[in-house]
């Protein structure tokens, strides 16, 4: 696979993957054979993910003993299990189906900020060049959405929100990447396209201002539902100000004024109190989220079965009734 591209999309549930990939979508960059449906209320224009290997992802991070909406970080060095190589195997057939002949491809699934280590010998082994971007929104936004659509607290939304970003920040770290702020996506989509193409170093399929009509279209006014009213004065401790630091951090990251030695230092700052704060939980709280991810992942996988038998492959049109019926 050799001249084979690869944007990988890494940022929170909420924080504009969705835009950011679809906008992709509008200069011909491939996004693989099966894609989510648009959901309404959620996500109109559609998730851009890549159902198979989202599904992919779902499914490790339930033999794992986890969920995407885990609160407890996965085990030290988790993709040396030997469970996890059937998941690499299979997503390595599932990148040569749909990506093996493609210039340039994006990959957006929110459960990659977590799982990012297993992707690194993938692409390596297939002779990919990825390049990471991480979408920077704000995170008092984030969790705004997250309480409306999952009924999240806003403290569970915060640790979601500063664990997936502190990992896509650690693991892309030393990658080629690219910081991208939702604010400046929304305001100028042309421009964050550009400097994509640009800082990776890329020829989209399609050149960016051919496709001025189809992305000025794609980003309209009512894909915001959240806009936060938080300041600095409001940040005085625990995670509303490490949440309001490291959105800042990643801030400077994508307009590129200030020293990244100098940034990479609050980040590692923000990432040591987040779990001084994780190592005060309380030990049955622990035990407690261990047993109901156990629970609900022997129920999942059981379902996960049941997905791939026979028996579901032959109801697969009323699935695909219901996939239909999701749209409207």
């Amino acid at each position: 696979m050799k001249d084979n591209n690869a944007l990988i999309i890494l940022g929170m549930h909420r924080s504009g993957t969705s835009l950011l990939t679809g906008l992709l979508s509008q200069v011909d960059v491939v996004m693989g054979r099966r894609l989510y449906a648009p959901q309404k209320g959620v996500n109109e224009k559609g998730f851009w993910e890549h159902e198979d290997i989202v599904d992919t992802h779902d499914e490790l991070l339930l033999h794992l003993g986890s969920q995407w909406d885990d609160l407890l970080p996965l085990d030290k060095e988790w993709w040396k299990a030997d469970l996890v190589q059937p998941f690499t195997d299979r997503l390595i057939g599932l990148v040569r189906r749909d990506f093996s002949s493609a210039s340039v491809w994006a990959l957006k699934d929110p459960r990659m900020c977590r799982l990012l280590p297993l992707w690194f010998p993938i692409l390596a082994s297939l002779q990919v060049s990825p390049t990471f971007i991480c979408m920077n929104r704000n995170p008092f936004e984030v969790v705004a959405s997250l309480q409306k659509r999952d009924g999240f607290s806003r403290e569970k939304a915060l640790v979601l929100w500063l664990s997936h970003s502190l990992s896509a920040e650690l693991y892309s770290r030393g990658q080629p990447r690219i910081f991208v702020d939702f604010d400046q996506v929304v305001q100028n989509p042309a421009k964050a396209l550009l400097k994509i193409e640009r800082d990776a170093g890329l020829v989209f399929p399609v050149p960016v201002n051919d496709a001025g009509k189809k992305i000025e279209a794609f980003v309209s006014p009512d894909l915001r539902h959240h806009k936060s009213s938080e300041t600095a004065e409001q940040m005085h401790e625990g995670l509303s100000l490490m949440a309001y630091e490291l959105h800042s951090a990643f801030n400077k990251m994508a307009a590129g004024n200030a020293s990244s030695y100098d940034l990479i230092d609050l980040i590692d700052k923000v990432a040591a109190d987040f779990r001084v704060y994780q190592s005060k939980w309380n030990l049955e709280l622990v035990e407690q989220i261990r047993y109901l991810n156990e629970e609900r992942a022997d129920y999942r996988i059981k379902f996960f079965r049941i997905y791939k038998s026979w028996s579901w492959l032959l109801a697969k049109p009323l699935w695909l009734m219901e996939k239909l019926l999701r749209k409207y």
